[in-house]
């Protein structure tokens, strides 16, 4: 993470000021002052950054000549915050440390320089300089900022406890909700499985931010990982109304979701909307899930249309044998006869269960001449020769009493 703009410019506008005070009688009396000509030469510098002239004013201060260790530090720190400014960050490093090296500022200007290089530090990834300086700083003054940059640098250092309480910390001192800090803190409980800690943080971002996506979707998923499945879903099915829920996947998992927690009906909607609008492509898999999803819900109609859809594309020929279940089970025996006929199959056992689901449905048709010439035939394949044996014997007797009757 870099540290914004904002902090260089509030910083050296309250530096530059100084600059007028330094070279004054008055100020000059309990603080410490620049020379006469090295104040001379930092106004013309001033007076060239004021214009915008960065570059120009930065060659000025190079040029300086410094005796004093107080002129030395006043310098070099103008200069860090010019290079800063223009980008050059490790110029910016060498100047600030050679003005804290003085140790000649005043205090406040000497913290204000430690917390600027402190800042460079995390900026450049030297990570363990900028925590010790921080720890330095807060070790004066605690704030939210100095709190939140030294979770900032843990992070950069994978330190995911003490980032933790640096974190819970600078959110003990804020005024407001900083949502930097909240996830910072999200990413470390998530790196220790603190799954709890990590689920209340995404409650709050939530809330203060429901337009935001993914923490509707973190949120659920830590519900998940806490085995809360109830509160799961129905943190999905908010994000879904709120329009978050568009990618395929994500409706497929949702779908997926409503099945297995009981609603397999609610599962078989939302699939079957979504592909009807085009939102899910027209493949065998998601044939096959609606299938199943109509099928838990006791929707057989719809239930067999989809085993049929997911066959005519996958070629599976299980797939036509549940379609011809379902048929059967909603009486209509010719069409589970004509689905049968459509399976192109090589394999002896799949040639058995075609045989002996026809034989069922001829069965029902009151067919028994036609089921007993196919009932032998499914004799000829080891898996199915037992059964159709059995169906040999009860057609056998159904014969048998029709012709019985006819007489």
């Amino acid at each position: 993470m870099k540290i914004g703009t904002y902090n260089k410019g509030i910083m050296l506008c309250a530096f530059l000021l100084m600059s007028l005070l330094l070279t004054s009688t008055a100020w000059a009396l309990t603080q410490p002052s620049l020379s006469i000509k090295v104040g001379k030469q930092v106004t013309l510098a001033f007076a060239l950054y004021e214009k915008g002239e960065l570059p120009q004013a930065l060659n000025k201060l190079v040029d300086i000549k410094t005796k004093s260790s107080f002129d030395k530090a006043y310098v070099n720190r103008f200069m860090g915050n010019l290079y800063w400014e223009l980008g050059n960050e490790k110029k910016a490093l060498a100047t600030l440390n050679i003005a804290l090296s003085e140790n000649a500022l005043g205090q406040t200007e000497q913290r204000a320089s430690q917390r600027m290089l402190a800042d460079l530090y995390l900026n450049q990834k030297q990570t363990s300089q900028a925590i010790a300086l921080y720890k330095e700083l807060i070790g004066y003054a605690e704030s939210e900022s100095l709190y939140e940059h030294l979770a900032m640098a843990y992070y950069q250092q994978k330190s995911w406890r003490p980032l933790i309480v640096a974190s819970n910390k600078a959110i003990a001192l804020a005024t407001a909700f900083n949502k930097n800090v909240h996830i910072l803190k999200l990413s470390a409980d998530y790196e220790l499985q603190n799954y709890q800690s990590a689920n209340k943080t995404l409650a709050k971002l939530t809330g203060l931010y429901p337009e935001e996506k993914r923490w509707w979707m973190q949120l659920a998923s830590t519900y998940r990982l806490l085995k809360e499945d109830k509160k799961a879903l129905a943190t999905y099915e908010l994000a879904y109304l709120n329009g978050f829920v568009v990618s395929s996947d994500e409706i497929q998992y949702l779908a997926n979701f409503r099945a297995v927690l009981g609603s397999p009906y609610e599962a078989g909607l939302l699939l079957e909307s979504a592909v009807n609008d085009g939102l899910i492509a027209k493949h065998a898999r998601v044939y096959q899930q609606l299938a199943t999803f109509w099928q838990a819900a006791r929707e057989r109609d719809k239930a067999q249309q989809y085993w049929g859809e997911s066959a005519s594309l996958s070629g599976n020929p299980e797939h036509r044998l549940i379609q011809a279940q379902l048929l059967h089970l909603l009486g209509r025996y010719k069409e589970m006869i004509s689905v049968l006929d459509k399976i192109k199959s090589e394999s002896p056992e799949i040639e058995g269960k075609i045989a002996l689901a026809k034989v069922q449905a001829l069965f029902e048709l009151e067919n028994y001449a036609a089921a007993t010439q196919i009932a032998r035939l499914a004799l000829t394949y080891p898996s199915a020769k037992k059964r159709a044996a059995n169906w040999l014997k009860i057609l056998d007797n159904q014969l048998k009493e029709s012709q019985r009757i006819a007489v």
